[in-house]
């Protein structure tokens, strides 16, 4: 990344008396670009990212509230309806959504339910299509070797796995009623099978992956790429689940790119005009009642190897 924005992110709050308060960090100006993190992420885990896409847009990273008991909908439905609020609560009408593995299956549902609220896609280790283990209850006194072993199968180099992260992981998990939530969320992503219904994503859609993604393998970027109709694929080398995280500026750079190359294309989409599918490579459900999805057209294939 050649560029990087000169001011550091804020942190905000909008406090809520009946629902979670709405924390978010944000930087930069213009288009808005909504970070979603996934089951075991936190906002800061896109700070770099906030950095190198404030100088295109207004990147802000939201903070899910998976742990907050004042989400009492513990569900991707719920977590869907906090974004909404988060968009309203700012006068964002409209925006690119950026979602890894839950918050990419929170992306989905938004883009499906919401499509006027949605500008572009952009997914990273998603959920939504196959994770390759199922939900167990875990368990309500968490012991740290179990929660490292766990937490080291995210990523492809364990040095990002740190002991005051596994510790504050363990905690989270420990705290009264966190196991059942982490279950119920892991159930609901499973049982919201989105197969059938990306062919109905009208948004403009990168899939950005870890080539070395254990939780979500690459043949699942692939099922992805066949199923939404305007998608592009780009991998990231020696990376694993957490691509934000563990290579950020390779997958900064394949969102900027992205952004730029794409602005006539989602206008164009907005105009009805048909999308394409392509593939690269980079450095080195809750389903909306009453929704009828349209037909999947077969997509083309540009394959760009730099």
């Amino acid at each position: 990344m050649g560029r990087r924005s000169l001011d550091s992110p804020k942190e905000e709050q909008v406090e809520d008396a009946e629902n979670p308060d709405i924390r978010w960090l944000e930087q930069g100006a213009g288009e808005p670009v909504v970070l979603l993190h996934g089951l075991i992420g936190q906002m800061h885990h896109w700070a770099a990212v906030l950095d190198g896409l404030a100088v295109l847009c207004r990147p802000l990273a939201l903070s899910l509230p998976i742990f907050d008991p004042a989400l009492r909908d513990v569900s991707i439905a719920g977590l869907t309806r906090h974004v909404l609020r988060f968009l309203d609560a700012l006068e964002i009408p409209r925006g690119v959504i950026v979602g890894n593995s839950l918050g990419g299956h929170v992306a989905l549902a938004l883009a499906l339910a919401h499509p006027g609220r949605v500008s572009g896609l952009v997914l990273t280790g998603s959920a939504g299509l196959f994770e390759r283990r199922a939900a167990r209850r875990p368990a309500d006194e968490p012991r740290t070797a179990d929660v490292r072993e766990k937490m080291e199968e995210v990523f492809y180099d364990r040095v990002f796995v740190t002991d005051a992260w596994v510790e504050s992981m363990r905690a989270a998990m420990a705290a009264p009623n966190s196991a059942h939530r982490i279950l119920r969320f892991a159930r609901d992503a499973r049982r919201r099978n989105m197969a059938e219904h990306l062919g109905a994503i009208e948004a403009p859609t990168l899939l950005v992956w870890g080539r070395d993604d254990r939780i979500t393998p690459p043949q699942v970027a692939e099922r992805f790429r066949a199923l939404i109709r305007d998608s592009e694929l780009s991998y990231i080398a020696r990376c694993g689940h957490i691509a934000m995280l563990e290579q950020p500026e390779a997958f900064t750079e394949a969102v900027v790119d992205w952004l730029e190359s794409s602005r006539a294309r989602r206008v164009a989409r907005r105009a009805g005009a048909p999308g394409d599918s392509r593939i690269a490579t980079h450095g080195g459900s809750a389903t909306p009642e009453g929704l009828t999805p349209r037909p999947a057209e077969a997509p083309g294939r540009r394959v760009s190897d730099p």
